[in-house]
């Protein structure tokens, strides 16, 4: 298939795939608490419905708000490329950032970049493949998710645990705001709540009570011991910028204790957010983070944990037939060679790097500007990933590509 009849198909429908971004960033599928998810569902399932693709909507119980899942497929037989997504966004910095704009060739708004463009990437390469289906030697799968934002456990999370995932004979790609590289690997989250409980008291009779707050300066104290060691260890693989090659501990990202100025607290608390490189197992920084408290709960402080979200470090190997069909069509349509990279976040490539199947994120957005109140997409970077995600299903997917690329 000739170029030039992609790029006739994105440039045809390119008022289209705006205005389906612009829909989608207007919906608030905020996460959490994901109140609005079944809105941006609907949107999606009809859309597929109007083009005649086969998906099913799987309703996941478990979270104060139902959540959903779409799974479907364009074309026929054993040869498989997935294209995954997901359509929660970070809580908006201001209402506005729901009503999406055009400026510069840019739409702005939450989500533009995090990644419902993305989303409208995967949406227009299916409505390509539905019309030219007869070009497939195989079949493209797709899913959509909530919960990616949160760490995916009522989402991508849910398929995986319930076997709902293919296992696709090429792997998966995924379109997050990889600012032009090709993400092969994912760094691991472990996301813990301490609370500390104490004894309340009037400031007048302080000795009467147990003052939490400063228990939690003690065991923060053993927290900055082991982060000085967590430090000191770098991941071999490229990322970008230099500093994400150490593992890293965020401690008290969130925290907190009292009523007022003259009690003493009855609870302190304070946020520890463990990022892991590939080089490390989950299970082991558990394992550290246990044996803090458990010594200080030897000294008899009152300690009570809640994992807030955890995910295992993954990586594909960087030179599958996959990794080699996007590098090759990313360079062919934007002209630039991508770094093979770590992804310096959690990201849900880890639900089929896990199991064996390579997977990997290349997406229209940008990191730097995800989450931020100036969220934006570059309109014509949407249709560049387009073009390469169509052309790497044809370099796997289509037998005479398959023969010329080999």
């Amino acid at each position: 298939m000739a170029g030039d009849e992609i790029k006739s198909f994105i440039h045809s429908n390119s008022q289209e795939m705006l205005d389906k971004l612009s829909a989608l960033v207007a919906m608030p599928t905020v996460n959490p608490p994901g109140k609005s998810y079944r809105h941006g569902v609907d949107y999606l399932s009809r859309l597929l419905e109007e083009w005649h693709i086969v998906h099913d909507v799987i309703p996941v119980s478990g979270g104060r708000y139902p959540r959903f899942c779409i799974l479907g497929r364009v074309g026929q037989g054993t040869e498989v490329l997935h294209f995954h997504g997901h359509y929660d966004v970070v809580p908006a910095q201001s209402p506005t950032q729901f009503k999406p704009y055009l400026r510069n060739a840019c739409l702005y708004g939450r989500g533009s970049s995090d990644m419902k463009s993305g989303l409208v990437v995967i949406l227009y390469v299916l409505k390509f493949f539905q019309n030219h289906s007869s070009k497939l030697g195989g079949k493209i799968s797709f899913s959509f998710v909530p919960d990616e934002e949160s760490g995916s456990v009522l989402g991508a999370g849910y398929l995986a645990r319930a076997g709902l995932f293919p296992r696709p004979s090429f792997g998966m790609v995924m379109p997050e705001p990889t600012s032009g590289t090709v993400w092969f690997a994912n760094k691991g989250a472990l996301t813990i709540r301490v609370s500390i409980r104490g004894k309340p008291a009037h400031v007048a009779l302080e000795d009467q009570g147990e003052n939490p707050f400063e228990s939690m300066i003690e065991v923060v104290r053993s927290m900055l011991t082991l982060k000085s060691k967590i430090r000191s260890r770098k991941t071999t693989l490229p990322v970008n910028p230099s500093g994400a090659k150490r593992s890293a501990m965020l401690i008290g990202g969130e925290s907190g204790s009292g009523v007022n100025f003259n009690v003493v607290p009855e609870e302190a608390f304070f946020t520890i957010d463990r990022r892991l490189n590939p080089e490390e197992k989950l299970a082991d920084a558990k394992e550290e983070l246990n044996k803090v408290f458990d010594e200080a709960r030897s000294r008899g402080v009152k300690i009570e944990t809640e994992v807030l979200q955890e995910g295992e470090a993954s990586a594909a190997a960087p030179d599958t037939p996959l990794a080699e069909a996007l590098r090759k069509n990313i360079l062919e349509v934007t002209g630039k060679n991508p770094s093979m990279e770590l992804c310096p976040g959690l990201c849900e490539i880890r639900f089929f790097n896990n199991r064996g199947i390579p997977a990997y994120a290349y997406g229209p957005g940008l990191l730097e500007v995800s989450h931020q109140q100036n969220e934006y997409v570059r309109i014509a970077d949407m249709h560049a990933c387009t073009e390469v995600f169509i052309r790497t299903v044809l370099r796997l997917l289509d037998p005479r590509c398959r023969v010329e690329h080999t």
